[in-house]
């Protein structure tokens, strides 16, 4: 049971270019010895563990054989195991964060309306709103801001007072600012437009930009519409996002950022191919407005926890509408935001630098249970035919 669960949440995690929303194991994320586990086996990992468990339980109270009992205490024995190895695994974190260096951020959560975040008429409000979240909880000199995805609802590059009021900001607040706007290609003849994230320093200089790669099928492009005519036709007049060049991660000062725009922080393979490139902190910026009081945010931000475990980096995360958070890498929410409201979130990171398995090596779990699954179809196979021929 456990080996074919994997296998299902694999494919549905990369099919059609995938979507791993709330897999079994993000169902631990508060269990905080437990999701330690996902430094080595990601959240399959826990996956597998809570349908090891189960099936054993059911097994053991349908059969209540002495195999199914031996197999059960086995399974608890495993347990034990993986509960151990979180215990001395977060020690080795708390040691690590303590002997680390770090920053002062400020997460800016501006709580604009779905309805009015595109009106031209709002945008220098919106823009007003955030600015006066960010003067008012403004960190250190030299230190981090980040508003959410596309807290500056137009075109940055466009060099107009909007542009000219977010570059003031930075000088005044003599502060790091990352935010999210929309940005056009123009050189070559591009005409692609993307989802994007600025890094201005303090002195008001965009140093580096990250252009979304993972899209949202539907809501940032529709899928096959360059294979089949027909669909471009039935499509037109819907947006569709240009993809980026890939996860490669900012620079602020000598260290490293990895940006995750809104769906890209529940993709594992986004977040290890930053700490691959040794990236030194996470930012996730995102706009949850569209989900609305439902649970989905919720669910959002629990998934961004296995990423900081996975990675052992500090995770940061600035919604529009919420939860912002901060993330440490042993999983722990440091602190957050409860969703609707104007807020900003001031907190302390560090720098931390702990290899783990699960980045290096990735989603081998999984593997092993594709594997499994092939082998026994082809054994299968082979007394079918065999039996046949008697």
């Amino acid at each position: 049971a456990p080996v074919l669960w994997i296998c299902f949440e694999y494919g549905k995690s990369y099919l059609l270019t995938g979507f791993p929303w709330e897999n079994l194991g993000y169902s631990q994320y508060l269990n905080t010895y437990l999701l330690q586990f996902a430094d080595i086996a990601g959240v399959f990992g826990l996956s597998f563990l809570i349908v090891l468990f189960n099936a054993a339980l059911f097994e053991m109270i349908n059969k209540r054989t002495k195999r199914e009992y031996a197999i059960g205490c086995m399974v608890v024995f495993v347990l034990a195991g993986v509960y151990i190895y979180g215990i001395y695994r977060l020690d080795q974190v708390n040691q690590a964060v303590q002997n680390s260096e770090g920053m002062e951020v400020s997460l800016i959560q501006g709580n604009i309306d779905q309805s009015l975040k595109w009106n031209e008429d709002y945008q220098r409000e919106t823009l007003n709103i955030y600015e006066q979240l960010s003067l008012k909880n403004s960190p250190a000199n030299g230190s981090l801001i980040v508003w959410p995805e596309t807290a500056a609802p137009f075109l940055f590059q466009d060099r107009n007072i909007l542009h000219d009021q977010i570059v003031n900001l930075s000088l005044k607040t003599k502060s790091w600012l990352l935010f999210g706007s929309v940005s056009h290609a123009r050189e070559n003849g591009g005409n692609d437009f993307f989802n994007s994230a600025y890094l201005l320093s303090p002195a008001g200089v965009v140093k580096g930009k990250y252009d979304k790669v993972h899209l949202v099928p539907y809501g940032e492009y529709v899928p096959f519409r360059d294979i089949f005519p027909f669909v471009k036709k039935l499509t037109a007049g819907i947006g569709d996002f240009g993809t980026g060049p890939g996860f490669y991660p900012l620079s602020l000062d000598h260290k490293k950022i990895g940006i995750l725009i809104c769906y890209e922080g529940i993709l594992p393979f986004a977040a290890r191919r930053y700490k691959q490139q040794s990236t030194d902190l996470l930012v996730n910026i995102t706009n949850d407005a569209w989900f609305g009081a439902t649970s989905a945010p919720f669910q959002h931000f629990s998934m961004s926890v296995f990423r900081a475990v996975e990675t052992r980096l500090y995770l940061v995360r600035a919604a529009n509408t919420g939860i912002s958070g901060i993330i440490d890498p042993g999983g722990r929410i440091i602190a957050k935001t409860n969703i609707f409201q104007k807020n900003a979130l001031k907190g302390y990171i560090k720098f931390v630098n702990i290899p783990t398995f699960y980045a290096q090596y990735g989603d081998i779990l999984a593997m092993i249970c594709f594997g499994l699954i092939i082998f026994y179809f082809l054994m299968n196979l082979k007394w079918r035919v065999g039996n046949a021929n008697r």
